[in-house]
């Protein structure tokens, strides 16, 4: 076992992780809008798609449905609906308070962020391409090894995701422009629905 590899896997995964993008900006805009509990819940759902993804690359099929346009379009589809119906749900319940009991919330939340990490095909391809690059151990079958790597992923990935929640529910007590951001956050959450619909086709 090549230690210095799968160190090396890790920073350049937690670098990944933290650059801009549709994941992690979400979160940013859930722990502002929605609190703290809401965005963990949400990062929990995030990355437990990370995990079903890394089971599709470990049995090939990941391999096969980028390698069919149709399968591949269709999931990029039924993506694409899916966040045009989280948009227009937004804009219809801009003006109503939700008033749902606390596990019910946690369990949307979590049930969200799965979904839409799971209707992201780009992520199974983002693993097909990185992972072999990682192995690291000659003993090891490839599948052991991307199942090793997914989890190494998935750690990281989870922990950055909880540390941007707290980090980012803490600017609701610091903004003084808080009512202002509160009244018009469908507005954030409909621009993030939006860049994860064009991250996707794109």
């Amino acid at each position: 076992m090549e230690i210095d590899i799968l160190m090396t896997f890790f920073l350049t995964s937690l670098l990944l992780t933290l650059s801009p993008g549709p994941d992690i900006i979400y979160v940013i805009s859930q722990s502002i809008s929605k609190g703290l509990k809401s965005a963990v819940m949400t990062s929990l759902g995030l990355t437990s798609g990370l995990l079903v993804h890394t089971f599709f690359v470990t049995i090939g099929l990941s391999l096969i449905i980028s390698q069919n346009e149709y399968i591949f379009n269709f999931i990029k589809l039924l993506g694409v609906l899916y966040f045009s119906y989280l948009i227009t749900l937004t804009f219809i319940n801009r003006n109503k308070k939700k008033e749902l009991n606390t596990e019910n919330k946690s369990r949307n939340d979590f049930f969200k962020g799965f979904v839409m990490n799971l209707l992201n095909p780009k992520v199974s391809l983002f693993f097909i391409a990185f992972f072999p690059s990682f192995l690291f151990h000659s003993n090891l079958s490839n599948e052991i090894q991307f199942l090793i790597l997914g989890g190494i992923f998935w750690i990281q990935a989870t922990l950055v995701f909880i540390l941007v929640s707290l980090f980012s529910s803490k600017l609701n007590s610091l903004s003084s422009c808080y009512s202002l951001i509160s009244n018009n956050i469908y507005l954030l959450e409909i621009g993030v629905y939006i860049f994860i619909v064009y991250w996707i086709v794109s």
